[in-house]
């Protein structure tokens, strides 16, 4: 008899722990794909970072001086072949087109610039907004999750706690004391002292 109750103890250690044990896991995957969320927003920042960096405009303002100076070119080509225009008139009308030349590429490749720019900040702003919410999720999954298995475990240790401290009053006390008379009060106390055990169980996370 003793021997089928040690039994049962140990497989009830052992499915608790093996319950811990499970616990322990899933919140380690948890905290690894958290961590998986936050890298791919911060390789995502730096991917914008790079791509709009200071060499990144650097090569679009030196672009923009080649194909000005390409501009400047076949103006000159154009207008040294009007033999009526004079001199003034040549150097005004290069220097108005020239003008409005840089003007409006100035323009487009600013406006292309802070385009792209708004595209990327949208797009990252979307990607967090996401990530945020499937980690809230996550974590509210988790949470119902482990307070469920705890409420499971914490009802099963208190169904086979009391079943064993049952079984272990019951064959002490049979051949020495009256049962009828002591039962009552043993289990009244038992009883009380339940809440306070399950409390401290409940403590230990």
């Amino acid at each position: 008899m003793d021997g089928q109750v040690a039994i049962f103890v140990v497989l009830a250690v052992l499915s608790v722990l093996g319950a811990f044990v499970w616990l322990a896991l899933s919140l380690r995957r948890m905290h690894i794909q958290i961590g998986e969320y936050n890298s791919r927003i911060e390789l995502t920042k730096k991917e914008v970072e790079r791509v709009f960096s200071e060499e990144f405009r650097e090569e679009l303002r030196n672009r923009g001086r080649l194909y000005f100076e390409k501009i400047i070119n076949e103006n000159a080509m154009f207008m040294q072949q009007d033999l009526h225009l004079t001199a003034s008139q040549l150097n005004e009308y290069m220097r108005e087109s020239l003008k409005k030349a840089l003007n409006e590429e100035f323009k487009t490749y600013t406006k292309s610039i802070e385009d792209a720019k708004q595209v990327a900040i949208e797009s990252i702003t979307k990607t967090q907004q996401a990530m945020e919410e499937q980690r809230a999720v996550l974590q509210k999954e988790m949470q119902e999750q482990v307070d469920r298995q705890k409420k499971e475990m914490l009802t099963k240790l208190d169904k086979d706690m009391a079943s064993v401290v049952n079984h272990y009053l019951i064959e002490a006390l049979s051949e020495e004391v009256d049962m009828s008379s002591q039962s009552e009060f043993i289990f009244q106390h038992l009883e009380d002292q339940k809440a306070a055990i399950l409390e401290d169980i409940r403590s230990v996370r």
